[in-house]
């Protein structure tokens, strides 16, 4: 028997549960989704090996002696903890500003981005005069947090933001031509204490306007989105379905609108 060797991944991970910069929830969050990769390598490593070295394939079985099978004398190890215990260990994550944060933050995107504060991420042209600007002017400058640094990626920013009623991470960058974009996560939900959904306004992503004045970038989870793009979907029924889903359902997440061109009915 041989430990199966952590990938790059659990090793992150395992290093950001280490820190002793981050609160104990937060370290609690990483080690849990370290656990579930090695738990993960473990199970694929003896399915693999039960089916090329036992199993095999059609009359003839494989001959195919392993080499060693995994330690399993630990397996599995503790994962999959209570959500909301593991969604206030992400978010505190999140909001740090160590590169442990960041390459931790990078990994849960990618792995079960429904643990992690923010929605879907959008891109919209800056223009002024429009209803994002109405948007974009109520954003607060501030340093960047791991979530800045995970939605910059590899862009050259300009500036970096927080919306203060949300509390989602948005940044002012370039994208094609050298045109100046803004790049944000979509909320989860409204702020609790909301006026009403007075209007939905489609014009590059969807947009809820209250009765308080205020402007928000449609909730959504991480996972959904809509395209207004060229050449894909049925956009006069995907606006419908969207606003309907505002309409109804204004404070849990909605349906949102990915970036591209307003649809045409």
């Amino acid at each position: 028997m041989v430990e199966v060797p952590a990938n790059a991944d659990e090793k992150i991970l395992r290093r950001a549960a280490a820190n002793e910069s981050f609160d104990v929830t937060s370290r609690a969050a990483a080690m849990d989704m370290a656990n579930g990769i090695r738990n993960n390598r473990i199970d694929t490593t003896s399915h693999e090996i039960e089916i090329f070295c036992k199993k095999g394939y059609g009359d003839t079985p494989n001959q195919v002696v392993p080499g060693a099978v995994p330690d399993t004398s630990r397996h599995p190890l503790p994962c999959d903890g209570d959500r909301q215990a593991l969604q206030a260990g992400w978010l505190g994550l999140a909001l740090d500003t160590h590169p442990d944060a960041v390459a931790a933050l990078e990994i849960a995107v990618g792995r079960d981005p429904d643990l992690l504060p923010f929605g879907a991420v959008s891109e919209i042209p800056a223009q002024h005069g429009t209803v994002s600007d109405r948007w974009t002017h109520r954003l607060t400058r501030c340093d960047p947090t791991a979530a800045h640094a995970v939605l910059a990626q590899d862009a050259k920013v300009e500036a970096f933001f927080i919306d203060p009623l949300t509390d989602m991470p948005v940044l002012r960058t370039f994208g094609d031509g050298g045109r100046q974009v803004w790049r944000f996560y979509a909320p989860l939900s409204l702020p609790a204490d909301s006026a009403e959904l007075a209007s939905v306004v489609l014009h590059h992503t969807l947009w809820v306007l209250t009765s308080d004045g205020h402007v928000h970038p449609a909730p959504c989870t991480p996972t959904e989105h809509l395209w207004w793009g060229d050449g894909w979907g049925d956009r006069a029924s995907e606006a419908a379905a969207v606003s309907t889903s505002s309409w109804t359902t204004s404070v849990p997440p909605s349906t949102c609108a990915s970036t591209g061109t307003p649809p045409r009915a």
